[in-house]
């Protein structure tokens, strides 16, 4: 999350609006309901920098940021050192959960007869997981990260059996029955931490 003082504008051509790079940092332009040009700076370092949708050029706002740059290198470079927020998922952990709900999803899907089952990964405080059956895409919880590979692994199953019974009733419990005994106690474990 380095961010150059020295930032030179110029060798990065014109800002425009949507995604732009200047060296090493992303800065995200938008247009917005807002008075006046401003600046914020995500928790992963990338900068958003809003507009006024009308009576504002684009050289005004390059010429902003350029007058701010100091700032933004500044608090990138304190961002970087902060730790992680209690209780969130650091870069390394969704690294890590995102290799093993490939490695999982993929091999389940192969043992289950599913094909073309899409995933990603996303922060649900509430749920492990989420099924769209129609679009066959399945949704895990980046708060998995920090879980045992068998509880993440029950998740997997859970939502790929949503694929062919889409409530929680006897036929869902049958079905993980027959594909993962001992579901109800994994569940029981993944559920305790909440």
């Amino acid at each position: 999350m380095r961010g150059d003082l020295n930032c030179d504008f110029a060798l990065f051509g014109p800002i425009r609006v949507g995604e732009n790079l200047l060296g090493d940092v992303r800065v995200v332009v938008e247009r917005k309901r807002v008075r006046r040009v401003n600046i914020r700076i995500g928790p992963d370092g990338v900068v958003a920098l809003s507009l006024p949708k009308w009576g504002c050029s684009l050289a005004y706002a390059e010429d902003f940021l350029r007058s701010k740059w100091g700032w933004v290198a500044k608090t990138r470079a304190e961002m970087a050192l902060r730790p992680p927020p209690e209780g969130e998922v650091t870069d390394a952990e969704v690294l890590e959960l995102k290799g093993l709900v490939a490695e999982l999803h993929g091999a389940w899907c192969v043992r289950l007869g599913e094909e073309g089952v899409g995933w990603s990964t996303r922060r649900m405080k509430s749920i492990w997981g989420s099924c769209h059956i129609r679009r066959r895409r399945v949704v895990y919880s980046l708060e998995l990260a920090r879980k045992a590979r068998e509880l993440v692994e029950y998740v997997v199953v859970h939502e790929l059996t949503h694929l062919r019974v889409a409530d929680h009733g006897p036929g869902f419990q049958r079905l993980m029955d027959e594909r993962l005994p001992g579901w109800r106690d994994l569940r029981r474990r993944l559920n305790r931490g909440r």
